[in-house]
């Protein structure tokens, strides 16, 4: 109980600060780089995939074009001519059209990465508020629970309070009953003496000197009571 005590006794300078939590912090640079970041554009020439095809369909087209050249020279009789020439252009531009056709392949592929990536940037803002959240949960239920332990021990002592008051009042009441039952145990006390005594002086019997004083007759009025009633008889 001790332990668990000091653990929410701790709690009571422990203060919520989102600035010092990592998670905030993550979560923020997340949510800024999504709002910074620039929305999908398409550059075949800045595409390392389109440019590396692109050399390729090159290579090929200039070695299509040499070829075919060199077919339409040796129909010549090796002489070059317009004509060869026309055929290797036709040749080196068949070749670059189909890279032309590829384009749209490679804009879908960007435009997939672009996506891909801005997923995986908003998951890890998903994931970076998930943790925070966690974190300032943690923290609600620890203060929650020195709530609870602190309006438990203040229950505990106002309940020892009104324990201690309502014992003490009781004692009070006690003593005022023991007192006030002294008071009329002597009153019955010296009544019944009373009457008692006032028998015996009116019957001319003795009274001994603990009765005369439990009835509180002195005993000069004793004797006298006594020769009252004695006259009486006589």
């Amino acid at each position: 109980m001790a332990k668990k005590q000091d653990e929410y006794e701790s709690y009571e300078s422990e203060e919520w600060s989102a600035e010092d939590n990592e998670w905030y912090q993550k979560a923020k640079e997340a949510a800024k780089a999504l709002d910074e970041r620039s929305p999908f554009s398409y550059d075949p020439g800045a595409d390392p995939l389109y440019n590396s095809a692109k050399a390729q369909y090159v290579r090929l087209g200039k070695r299509a074009m040499e070829d075919t050249m060199g077919q339409a020279a040796g129909l010549s009789g090796g002489y070059a001519s317009s004509y060869a020439q026309t055929q290797g252009s036709q040749a080196y531009d068949e070749r670059l059209s189909r890279l032309t056709e590829l384009l749209p392949d490679y804009y879908d592929r960007a435009r997939s990465a672009y996506d891909k990536e801005t997923a995986s940037m908003r998951d890890a803002l998903g994931t970076a508020l998930g943790f925070y959240d966690k974190d300032y949960q943690a923290w609600l239920d620890r203060q929650s629970a020195r709530e609870r332990a602190e309006a438990a021990e203040t229950k505990k002592d106002q309940w020892e309070r009104e324990f201690a008051e309502d014992h003490e009042r009781w004692e009070a009441e006690q003593e005022a009953d023991a007192a006030g039952k002294a008071r009329s145990d002597e009153k019955t006390n010296r009544s019944y003496a009373y009457r008692m005594a006032m028998l015996a002086l009116q019957q001319g019997l003795p009274v001994s000197d603990e009765l005369l004083a439990a009835a509180g007759i002195d005993k000069d009025y004793a004797e006298t009571i006594r020769q009252y009633y004695y006259n009486l008889r006589h």
